[in-house]
This record gives C-alpha cells, sequence and structure tokens, in this order.
C-alpha cells in the first residue's frame, strides 16, 4: 500500500474513532492497522497497556490483510464479554504475499478466549484440524463459520462430520472466495498449482 494512501487510512479511521465519542460496537480493518492503532483507539477511551481492555462493548471485529497477534486475539476474547463475530481473513502473509505454513496458533487464541462466538471467518488461514477442533471444542455455540481457501484442513472424515452437524452454515475450504470483497489481492494463493492440486485432490 502507498504510504500516501495509509496515512490518509490511518487519519480518517482515528477521526472515525473520536467521533465515536467511547462507544464504538462494530470496527473492520481492512489491508491496513496496526498494534499502535489498535493502542489509539483504547486511549480514546483511558490509558491503558492493552488496547482491547477498554473497550467492552465491542461485538464484532473485521479483519482483513493484516496481521494480528495470538496475544492480541486472547486480549479481545479476555476483555470483550459482548464479542459474537470474529473475522479474520489472509492475516498471515509474508512481505511477499504467500500465505505463512501450517500454524494453528491463532485457531488455538480464539478457542481459548471466545467461547460466546457465533460467527467465525477465517478465509486463507494457516489452521490445520488441530485448531479446527479446538475453535469446535471451545466455541460451542458457533453457528457460521467460513472456510475457505484454508487449505490446511482436511474435512474428509470425522471432523468434517462433526463440522456439519455442529455448525448451521458451513463455507469448507474447497468453496469459491470469488465473492469475497478482498479476493482480488489473494487470488494467487488460491489458485495457485500446488493448492489447486489440493483443491483436485479435496473434491475428488
Amino acid at each position: 500500500m502507498p504510504l500516501v494512501l495509509y496515512m490518509l487510512l490511518d487519519r480518517m479511521y482515528r477521526i472515525a474513532v473520536d467521533r465515536s465519542q467511547g462507544k464504538l460496537l462494530i470496527i473492520s480493518i481492512q489491508n491496513f492497522g496496526s498494534r499502535e492503532f489498535l493502542n489509539y483507539i483504547a486511549k480514546r477511551y483511558s490509558i491503558a497497556k492493552d488496547p482491547a481492555k477498554n473497550l467492552p462493548l465491542l461485538e464484532e471485529l473485521h479483519i482483513h490483510l493484516t496481521f494480528i497477534s495470538e496475544e492480541d486475539i486472547e486480549s479481545v476474547g479476555r476483555y470483550c464479554p459482548m464479542f459474537k463475530s470474529f473475522t479474520l481473513n489472509a492475516s498471515e502473509y509474508d512481505t511477499f504475499g504467500n500465505l505463512i505454513s501450517a500454524d494453528d496458533g491463532q485457531a488455538l487464541a480464539i478457542a481459548k478466549s471466545m467461547p460466546e462466538l457465533r460467527h467465525l471467518v477465517l478465509i486463507a488461514n494457516t489452521l490445520t484440524n488441530v485448531g479446527l477442533e479446538a475453535i469446535l471444542d471451545g466455541c460451542p455455540h458457533l453457528v457460521s463459520l467460513d472456510l475457505r481457501c484454508s487449505y490446511n484442513i482436511d474435512l474428509g472424515g470425522d471432523l468434517g462430520k462433526r463440522c456439519r452437524e455442529q455448525i448451521v452454515d458451513l463455507k469448507q475450504p474447497c468453496a469459491s472466495c470469488q465473492d469475497y470483497e478482498f479476493y482480488s489481492e489473494f487470488s494467487h494463493y488460491c489458485f495457485s498449482n500446488d493448492n489447486f492440486l489440493r483443491f483436485r485432490d479435496y473434491i475428488s
């Protein structure tokens, strides 16, 4: 992202936070944002080391193409008791736009800290079956789960059956992402040669 555009978005987001006058309920961060920005949000409520600590009314958080640490995820779950909806899409890309290899850190943080979660979107996430099973165990009220382009998951066995029984609205890894608003940002990953072969094996 060009620096000028980044600075413009940063300014616009900060103005929006200021105008919320302490009543922020939902925030969507798309291909932008940092821990410093989250700290800014928290400081508009009061000075705190942990950004989420001063957002107890937060119900939804949507993060697209922006990194968030496991610590930050656990913080949201810990300090936002009304939190029900979490979107964490393609958040673990390296600086070249490639998805980092299999890792369950984010998934385990969600499972550990968000027991009241109803809606979870993890498009192009690095979680494996281990992380998915932890989420199903730790988030028993989950109604919708979007796993599109999360290719480290295998839903062919008992875990897939459990997902279909437990989740009302389930989007599986092989489902199309073309309706996702930021699809063009990571389409090269979803349809790279290696992942296409894994996709073909998945549906065969």
